[in-house]
């Protein structure tokens, strides 16, 4: 885009518009050969046959031009946009799993006969009722490189040295593996910033991931458990034979509203984002933002914006698609 605006400026031209033709030409092809095919199985067997042909043909055109442009138009992209949707897969994959593991486990816990579990259900509950912002800040006190850091004297007092945590842009993995070992950049992982805001996404979500559990684990009749146990099934047996099928669609309704929620998050993020991460915290999101509010690209901006939509309605598709061969409605 810099590239394109200079070149604008100095009255240049760029084979931009031939990139833009040629792409979109490629993905109305595959579509149009697409179409061709599923008509062609409403047809004769000569007529079929005839499509099938035009759609194969169709398709390798389609195929062709984006794998002649696709490359090089991706090469010039936005490296922050690249960076925004590597950190927004990362604090996607790095927090759901952990927000399911610990909200089953104490939803497990909660739903057996304990002494005042109606207590511990609103302890658990009250991350995610307090406000995004001020929790951010809480967290980014408790997180901050200073040495005098709450989370750095607990460090220190164990023995470790203290850590940047919010103000540290290194890889988690490189981190870990010390100056010595050189990472590759791609081996590096998430910064450690990136993974106090992961921390903070699944101390926010566990509450109201255990309440849904809660309700899915009432649904489960227990005659099923009964008769397990007079067959001889442990708990394991019965957890994974009986507990986690008849759990599907709940798994399928958080995974949907987790995945939406990672990739749309917002308000903490900003409120832990600090200038010496160097950007790894930012996520697609944030990157959005940056365009409209400090660089006043509002046109680009809104492109980002539908192409996010674009990814979070095809990861979407890719959900139900699973969903539909694996969740048990019973």
């Amino acid at each position: 885009q810099a590239a394109y605006a200079a070149a604008f400026e100095d009255g240049e031209t760029l084979e931009i518009w031939a990139q833009v033709i040629t792409i979109s030409a490629g993905f109305v092809l595959l579509l149009f050969s697409w179409m061709i095919w599923r008509s062609a199985s409403h047809q004769d067997s000569t007529k079929s046959t005839l499509l099938r042909l035009a759609a194969g043909s169709i398709l390798i055109i389609g195929a062709w031009l984006l794998i002649g442009e696709l490359p090089a138009a991706a090469a010039d992209g936005d490296k922050d946009w690249y960076q925004g949707l590597l950190n927004t897969v990362y604090y996607s994959i790095g927090s759901i799993p952990f927000q399911f593991a610990i909200s089953l486990m104490l939803a497990t816990f909660l739903f057996q006969d304990i002494k005042g579990k109606g207590l511990f259900r609103v302890l658990f509950f009250l991350p995610y009722v307090t406000p995004a912002v001020g929790a951010a800040a809480s967290f980014r006190i408790l997180f901050s490189g200073r040495v005098d850091a709450p989370i750095n004297r607990i460090i220190t007092s164990l023995g470790f040295e203290p850590l940047g945590w919010l103000n540290e842009s290194a890889g988690i993995f490189q981190l870990i593996a010390g100056e010595s070992l050189k990472l590759p950049t791609w081996a590096t992982g998430p910064s450690l910033s990136l993974v106090v805001v992961i921390i903070f996404g699944v101390w926010t979500f566990i509450g109201f991931n255990t309440v849904i559990f809660l309700a899915g684990l009432g649904a489960i009749p227990n005659e099923l458990y009964e008769a397990a146990s007079i067959d001889g099934g442990g708990r394991w047996a019965q957890f994974r034979h009986i507990t986690l099928p008849l759990l599907s669609p709940t798994l399928y309704f958080l995974t949907l509203y987790a995945v939406i929620g990672t990739f749309k998050a917002f308000n903490h993020i900003y409120v832990l984002r600090t200038s010496a991460a160097l950007g790894t915290t930012d996520t697609a999101s944030l990157v959005i933002f940056d365009a409209m509010k400090r660089d006043t690209r509002y046109g680009y901006a809104a492109a980002l914006a539908v192409l996010l939509l674009i990814i979070v309605m095809g990861l979407t598709v890719i959900n139900n698609r699973v969903a539909s061969k694996r969740v048990f409605y019973g």
